[in-house]
């Protein structure tokens, strides 16, 4: 099964295809698709009591590990049965921060966000006090922001702009996608202007919304393996306020960027902010790596149970320049609580 799963992985980057071991789109999250639950178990969202107790109790255990401390971990939280559910579940399972996606990822077309929705996740805001910045929505695999396709490109663009004002009607401030990709059909440059005017053609129809770029692994034909495809993008973008990055760490391992020890880490931030900037890290990707070190391979692992380990997310947990930046895991899925509460305990407090 393994070797099927790589023989697949070599494949879709042939095909200049992006291969991910980011979180499933397993839930419809828009109204549409919001299945009929039984009033009386739609609070639980088809947990019995002993599952929600049991759900809640180690959240409490994962907030009261990170007393004291100025990270903000969370993780890729379910929205099935409403946007409101992904609220819940993350202050049930003890994340200070979260994504999620605002519809359903796996188709192109959806209906207009219904005016419950966005009452039942104030509603769900109001009982959590959940910080609304701490929330990164992730934007539909199904885009591609740098298509040279007119058709594709077109429905990408639309898509985003969707999505982000889906966003803003919850007053979520970011919104995080992967850039793109060339497709082996136009030159890299050239995706990447088209990436930066896609990012003129969203701030366009948004109003505040900042558009976080993601680092990517180096697979295939995609865009964003350096920090220097980022910052050409933003560079060519015309309002820069509106434009961030998320660095992935299993994405940059992958891409060539060794963070195992205090040197190596210290020299990849060090070309960060001379590279970008600080300024425009809005959110971090937190990730083991399957893959070695240059491999640009985007197959994903538990916390220390990598080949990237725990000295660099020790460090990361002790960098004070990410202190209240979203650290969402997209490890999988399993042990999300657990890894957050190693992780707090990495820190120096």
């Amino acid at each position: 099964m393994k070797e099927e799963q790589e023989a697949e992985n070599q494949q879709q980057i042939k095909d200049g295809k992006a291969v991910t071991n980011e979180p499933p789109a397993a839930e419809a999250e828009d109204s549409e698709s919001k299945p009929k639950v039984d009033k009386k178990r739609k609070k639980s969202n088809g947990e019995s009591e002993a599952q929600k107790k049991s759900r809640e109790t180690i959240g409490a255990q994962v907030l009261e590990t990170s007393e004291g401390s100025n990270k903000m971990l969370g993780f890729h939280v379910s929205a099935a049965g409403g946007l409101e559910q992904a609220i819940y579940n993350a202050r049930a399972e003890g994340c200070r921060s979260f994504a999620l996606f605002v519809r359903n990822q796996r188709t192109w077309n959806h209906k207009p966000m219904e005016e419950t929705v966005v009452e039942n996740w104030w509603k769900a805001i109001r009982e959590t006090d959940f910080p609304l910045n701490q929330i990164v929505p992730h934007g539909s695999y199904l885009m591609n922001a740098g298509s040279p396709e007119d058709d594709k490109l077109q429905k990408s663009r639309d898509a985003m702009v969707d999505e982000c004002q889906r966003a803003e009607k919850l007053d979520i401030t970011m919104y995080n996608f992967h850039p793109g990709s060339t497709v082996g059909k136009c030159e890299k440059e050239e995706c990447m202007t088209t990436i930066a005017e896609t990012i003129d053609y969203v701030v366009e129809r948004t109003e505040n919304i900042v558009l976080v770029l993601e680092t990517m692994a180096g697979q295939g034909n995609s865009i964003g393996g350096t920090f220097e495809d980022l910052k050409f993008i933003i560079d060519k973008v015309k309002d820069n306020t509106r434009v961030g990055v998320c660095i992935d760490t299993c994405h940059i391992f992958a891409g060539g960027y060794d963070i195992r020890d205090k040197k190596n880490y210290e020299e990849v931030m060090t070309k960060f902010e001379k590279t970008i900037g600080w300024k425009y890290l809005k959110a971090l990707h937190i990730n083991d790596s399957k893959g070695d070190l240059a491999s640009n391979l985007d197959r994903h692992e538990h916390i220390g149970e990598g080949k990237i380990g725990k000295k660099a997310f020790e460090m990361l947990m002790n960098d004070k320049r990410l202190d209240g930046i979203p650290m969402i895991l997209e490890t999988p899925k399993g042990k999300y609580p657990e890894e957050m509460m190693l992780m707090y305990k990495m820190e120096k407090k």
